[in-house]
């Protein structure tokens, strides 16, 4: 440690801050590996309070983000540039939206695009009935929804932020508390700035833990499959230790040399998957049934946004809408502070419609290919999909789907491999992320601590055993849900101090597009 930091390379920590975290951490995930299974009454009942008694606020905050961000593009400060004038993009446009878009989504937008079809399909929303046309118009168009454009103005409030108090006013600190001066002055320099901070890393870690418990258990269960395997927990505790070696290495190497790389990586590699599925699948079908898809979604779509069902109690929006929006939201953190990490030199329009449209596409394409093919099998090919789902999980469903494809035996390593790497791309950015949050301040030549990177790709492998290990949909749900209450209060504070700071810089100013603070230190 004296090495690294008599070279300044590597930031120093924020003890209250990371040691405040491991600590909540320990208090809210070791009981899911005391006491497993035990704890799936009490979840269920926490979660269905939360999002019952909430609805209304996730809805209304998710749609409020998307008119924020459509106002950050389109109007006068849309042309503010993330740093000073001679400030150019750090990456390069493939490497930037990669990065992005990988960070963003992982494999858990794989595992989502074929199960919720078949949910919706099951379960449909608007009082359709099962299988029913409707059902099927729906089942693409909400999954569109759920990893849209509304998801991703979620990420805007703070990755903007974020990004103006780096590179527009020089601040070199990394911790979410900071951003929120704009509102809350010197407070954030004490207690309650280490408290939002804390907050945050709990609610990353909660979300990270949703995605670990709907990812690892597929790739478990399409691995069991083809080693003529049972899939057992140690499987699945296999799959989390080869993961966590690979988002280890990513994250201890950084940001140039292990994340962004591993980004192009994936992005390639998916886009190959895709393509193979498009060509051997019913691809007229795929076609039209997106097109459709995508109007179902756009003349419905304030009608989802706003849809919470109080009179028949359905439970379709709460059990899933809102538990995307809070999963979404528990993300905000890490991907502003990533996105505004990577974002330096570009416009503030740039970065809002690369986040909201770009990425909008690119989540669509996979329910283009893996929804409509689900879809196709369930409803014209016969193969009765929903019953796997409800008796064995949609791990097990989603390995039924692989094996319906020609060259399974070249096809499912191939899809293992691009998981795991599409995984350990998205975790292997927020544990640097989270390492960042925990340091006292990062300079633009600086990163954390590489054992702190480390230390959060151990704690992260953990916690995903820890809900594995009580298992049930319920569980992993809740770990977004409930930890990201305190978010919502986090990024409407970062909003208001990003106007304010707006204001206080460009003022009448419309087409100004820099201002030029002094560098801080």
């Amino acid at each position: 440690m004296s090495q690294e930091k008599s070279k300044g390379i590597y930031a120093r920590i924020n003890p209250v801050v990371f040691w405040g975290s491991a600590i909540l951490c320990v208090v809210l995930y070791a009981p899911m590996l005391i006491f497993g299974t035990e704890l799936q009454p009490y979840v269920s009942t926490i979660l269905k309070a939360i999002t019952y008694r909430m609805d209304w606020l996730w809805l209304l905050f998710a749609l409020g983000c998307v008119v924020f961000s459509l106002w950050l593009a389109f109007g006068r400060y849309g042309n503010v540039k993330l740093g000073g004038k001679d400030d150019k993009p750090e990456f390069s446009d493939f490497s930037w939206i990669s990065m992005m878009f990988t960070g963003g989504v992982g494999a858990g937008l794989v595992y989502w695009s074929m199960a919720e079809p078949i949910f919706y399909l099951k379960f449909p929303p608007f009082w359709g009935e099962a299988f029913s046309a409707q059902a099927a118009q729906f089942s693409i168009a909400y999954g569109i929804f759920h990893w849209g454009i509304s998801a991703w103005a979620i990420f805007v409030p703070g990755a903007i932020a974020f990004a103006y108090m780096i590179y527009v006013r020089k601040k070199p600190y990394f911790y979410p508390s900071y951003a929120c001066r704009g509102i809350l002055g010197d407070r954030v320099d004490g207690w309650l700035g280490r408290a939002i901070d804390i907050f945050v890393v709990i609610g990353l870690v909660g979300g990270l833990g949703t995605t670990l418990g709907t990812v690892v258990p597929m790739i478990s269960a399409v691995s069991a499959n083809m080693l003529g395997i049972e899939d057992s927990m140690a499987v699945k505790i296999g799959v989390t230790l080869v993961i966590a070696a690979v988002f280890g290495y990513s994250a201890y190497s950084g940001l140039n040399s292990g994340i962004k790389k591993l980004s192009e990586l994936n992005s390639w590699l998916c886009m190959g998957l895709l393509a193979f599925v498009m060509l051997v699948g019913p691809t007229l079908f795929m076609l039209s049934f997106y097109v459709d898809s995508l109007g179902v979604w756009a003349t419905n779509f304030l009608r989802m946004s706003l849809y919470t069902d109080p009179v028949t109690k359905s439970g379709f929006p709460q059990d899933w809408t809102v538990f995307y929006w809070a999963w979404w939201a528990a993300w905000a953190m890490y991907f502003g502070l990533f996105v505004a990490r990577i974002s330096k030199g570009r416009t503030i329009k740039n970065v809002v419609l690369n986040m909201m449209v770009v990425t909008t596409i690119g989540c669509s394409i996979f329910f283009l290919v893996f929804g409509a093919y689900t879809v196709d099998l369930q409803l014209n090919q016969g193969v009765a999909l929903d019953v796997t789902l409800a008796e064995a999980g949609a791990g097990a469903m989603i390995t039924q789907v692989l094996n319906t494809l020609p060259l399974t035996a070249i096809v499912i390593p191939y899809f293992l491999f691009v998981m795991l790497i599409f995984q350990a791309t998205t975790i292997d950015s927020n544990a640097f992320i989270i390492s960042m949050i925990a340091c006292k301040e990062v300079r633009n030549d600086q990163e954390s601590p590489r054992w702190t990177r480390l230390f959060w790709c151990a704690a992260l492998a953990v916690i995903g055993v820890a809900i594995m290990m009580v298992g049930g949909l319920s569980v992993v749900q809740l770990s977004s849900v409930a930890t990201s209450v305190p978010i919502i209060a986090i990024i409407i504070i970062l909003g208001m101090s990003l106007c304010k700071w707006l204001k206080e810089d460009f003022g009448q100013e419309a087409k100004v597009q820099v201002v030029d603070y002094p560098e801080e230190g």
